[in-house]
């Protein structure tokens, strides 16, 4: 029970981190955040506009400078562009960037007062709509999780059948082991552009479509992602189970078993296998941290309109929901963390067991 309300409280402490360091950037300021700027007709003054904005008191008639509520200077620029008589409204642009605290604060406080309101945020989107992040989260999911989980789960069982392999195979082994040390010194976003470049040239090489590189409409790319995803993990579980196994059939319940006539394939099925499991269990979780930073970098570079995507994409201007989707990513990798902290309890007796045999 002590040991559930442990975890309960870090994964609650977590969650809370991620919403203050997803809000940081709040905290870097290029527009004044309590001051307008609008260009009137003929046919109005200042003063008009300010008694049509309440809150807004007027700082210079000649330049059109408004003073508005602090923190709410993106919200009257959009309530003066419904004025009739104005021509143009703008924030007031800094000299300088500057770091402002108060700023970041008066924005955290302001997303916490909408969650307890049910306002979990919007973003616009690229033909400029504003849509609830709420009404759109589970397309997002889904979507994500559509490549995500059968990447991962092709990763976990590509690598282990690899190191199996190179553990039968001295040569097999070699080069995979080349592989490995190769694909690890290469950044995730080369390899995604060369499984891009290789679809590209595969239809020119064809001459008709073959795979869908970007997202058009509902459309998504699938096989960009979900080899992202099954690659990158990959490399790095086949490195742990390679010395896992490595470790292993160097011990001497190997050399009896070998004595007693069984094969080292089924000494390495039979036996190796089962006590190598916990240390697979031990790095699924960086393994699923890696995949779901790859699949990031590949919503970005696809352009696919998931998870990964609305965080790192430039197309997608987030408004308010930012922290929303950064806590939906966290909460999609603690549940899988949990459930590998769950198959690691289990599964600890059982090595036991066929260790002491």
């Amino acid at each position: 029970m002590k040991s559930t309300i442990r975890w309960l409280l870090l994964g609650v402490f977590t969650l809370v981190c991620i919403f203050f360091l997803s809000n940081i950037r709040n905290a870097f300021l290029s527009t004044q955040p309590d001051q307008i700027r609008v260009t009137l007709g003929p046919d109005t003054s200042i003063q008009k506009i300010s008694d049509q904005l309440p809150g807004s008191r007027v700082l210079n008639n000649k330049t059109g400078l408004l003073s508005v509520p602090y923190g709410e200077s993106w919200d009257y620029v959009s309530k003066a562009l419904t004025i009739k008589g104005i021509y143009r409204v703008s924030t007031v642009p800094l000299e300088r960037p500057i770091i402002s605290w108060r700023y970041y604060g008066y924005s955290v406080k302001d997303q916490i007062q909408g969650f307890f309101h049910g306002d979990f945020g919007k973003f616009r989107s690229p033909y400029n709509n504003e849509i609830s992040v709420i009404g759109e989260l589970p397309r997002m999911l889904l979507r994500t999780c559509t490549y995500f989980i059968p990447g991962l789960l092709l990763a976990i069982v590509l690598s282990v059948l690899m190191a199996m392999s190179a553990s039968l195979w001295r040569r097999l082994g070699l080069v995979l082991d080349g592989a490995q040390a190769l694909l690890v010194g290469l950044p995730d976003f080369f390899l995604i552009v060369l499984i891009q470049l290789g679809a590209i040239y595969a239809t020119k090489f064809l001459g008709h479509y073959v795979l869908l590189i970007v997202q058009v409409g509902d459309k998504t790319p699938f096989l960009i992602p979900f080899l992202t995803i099954a690659l990158i993990p990959s490399v790095t579980i086949y490195g742990t189970m390679r010395v896992a196994i490595a470790r292993e059939l160097g011990q001497d319940y190997v050399v009896t078993a070998q004595a007693k006539g069984l094969t080292r394939g089924e000494v390495l099925i039979s036996h190796v296998l089962r006590n190598v499991m916990l240390d697979l269990l031990s790095i699924l979780p960086k393994a699923t941290t890696l995949a779901l930073a790859s699949m990031a970098v590949a919503e970005a570079i696809c352009g696919i309109f998931g998870l990964g995507g609305f965080i790192t994409s430039p197309a997608m201007q987030s408004v308010t929901s930012m922290s929303v989707i950064c806590m939906s990513l966290v909460l999609l990798a603690m549940a899988f963390h949990v459930l590998y902290a769950l198959l690691r309890k289990r599964f600890v007796v059982r090595t036991g067991e066929v260790v002491s045999r």
